[in-house]
């Protein structure tokens, strides 16, 4: 195991809180399987309208992945614009296959062409999200 997937995971932080959104389920679930031994919390989404009605639920996100072709009516670049509008607290990163990075510019923190080094965008997210806080020792 690399130093980038080895868990961050303790029980005095809370762990970031990822939200993945690629419409290839195989993809998706290898991406969370991989954040979630790196110590993170993950949310998953299809496509951009389910993650937007994942964000609207009001659970707390720190980050988003998304891909950028998906079905359904908007794609992951309009995803990442309205993120970027609507809760600047989020970090976004854009994954793609076919759109160049050039186009994100302005848009997203990062951008991974697929496929992608999971270690590298384990390793990306930990520099956007900087250390966790820790949670108050509970009283006995």
């Amino acid at each position: 195991m690399t130093a980038a997937k080895l868990s961050n995971r303790s029980p005095e932080r809370t762990p970031a809180v990822i939200l993945i959104v690629e419409d290839d389920p195989i993809l998706r679930f290898t991406l969370a399987m991989e954040l979630n031994q790196a110590g993170f919390a993950v949310r998953e989404a299809a496509s951009a309208d389910e993650a937007e009605t994942v964000i609207g639920t009001g659970t707390p996100i720190d980050l988003v992945v998304t891909d950028i072709e998906m079905p359904g009516t908007r794609n992951g670049l309009e995803l990442a614009k309205t993120v970027r509008a609507f809760h600047p607290h989020m970090r976004v990163i854009v994954v793609s296959g076919v759109v160049p990075p050039s186009e994100i510019v302005g848009v997203a923190d990062a951008f991974f062409g697929k496929p992608y080094d999971t270690d590298r965008l384990i390793l990306r997210i930990r520099s956007l999200l900087g250390p966790r806080p820790r949670v108050a020792a509970r009283g006995c």
